[in-house]
């Protein structure tokens, strides 16, 4: 059943995130702190093994089976797609989004900035990478399997978000739905078309951007990974290109 999975991701998110927001001062901080740092720990290993696959089988040639050519597109995925989405600054526009929906359903938290800052941090964590391009596809033809375990990991951190973050984080399940929705919805109708070495590539850039949102969740990072989101659609160009050189 194509879309399953999706649902199962929408539902898991919108419910968990309100429960967190519902019990907001029910969970200590040092507790949420290092819940929450577990899971990034969980999300950069989702990432690096992400990036790591073996590309073996996409491009059959020595010059990709050195992994040059996985290192090349990853590289220039992402400095072509942060460039672009540094000019567009999606970032901003997910945050005025917030904001507009802080103005109209988070009066109760009306000037500490937390509904707009949950809604574009679980947007990006929960929207973003392998596990959502991959899930998308999978779905379309029927396999909600890397959805329903994305929905496990976006379950729990949005949960955590939301106990500190309130309401904004429930909100979040809206893009993402329309995002990964309209991808597989995409795969549906131009599975026969994308060569499947594109949506490899597409799928390790994603894992690369997953491993910063951890280290963001960590602290360790402030990256504005939503203006990084372009480099995931930059393989379905290179790749053809590469593939004719």
């Amino acid at each position: 059943m194509p879309f399953l999975g999706n649902i199962i991701n929408f539902v898991a998110v919108a419910l968990f995130a309100s429960l967190g927001a519902l019990i907001k001062k029910g969970i200590p901080e040092r507790i949420s702190r290092a819940i929450l740092s577990a899971v990034a720990i969980a999300v950069i290993y989702v990432g690096i093994s992400g990036a790591l696959e073996p590309s073996t089988g996409y491009l059959d040639t020595v010059f990709n089976d050195s992994g040059l050519t996985k290192f090349i597109i990853m590289i220039v995925s992402l400095a072509l797609g942060t460039a672009l989405g540094e000019l567009i600054d999606i970032d901003k526009w997910i945050t005025r989004l917030g904001a507009k929906l802080e103005k109209r359903f988070g009066a109760e938290e009306s000037g500490k900035g937390n509904f707009a800052k949950g809604f574009v941090s679980c947007t990006v964590m929960i929207s973003v990478g392998a596990m959502a391009i991959n899930g998308a596809i999978l779905d379309a033809v029927g396999d909600p399997s890397v959805l329903i375990a994305k929905s496990v990991i976006d379950a729990i951190s949005c949960f955590v978000l939301a106990s500190s973050l309130g309401f904004g984080c429930a909100f979040s399940a809206i893009p993402m739905l329309l995002y990964q929705g309209g991808l597989c919805a995409l795969a549906l109708l131009f599975s026969a078309v994308i060569p499947p070495e594109s949506i490899y590539y597409l799928s390790v850039t994603g894992s690369l951007i997953i491993v910063i949102i951890g280290t963001n969740l960590l602290g360790i990072t402030n990256v504005k990974t939503a203006n990084m989101t372009p480099a995931l659609f930059i393989p379905l160009v290179i790749v053809p290109i590469l593939k004719l050189i």
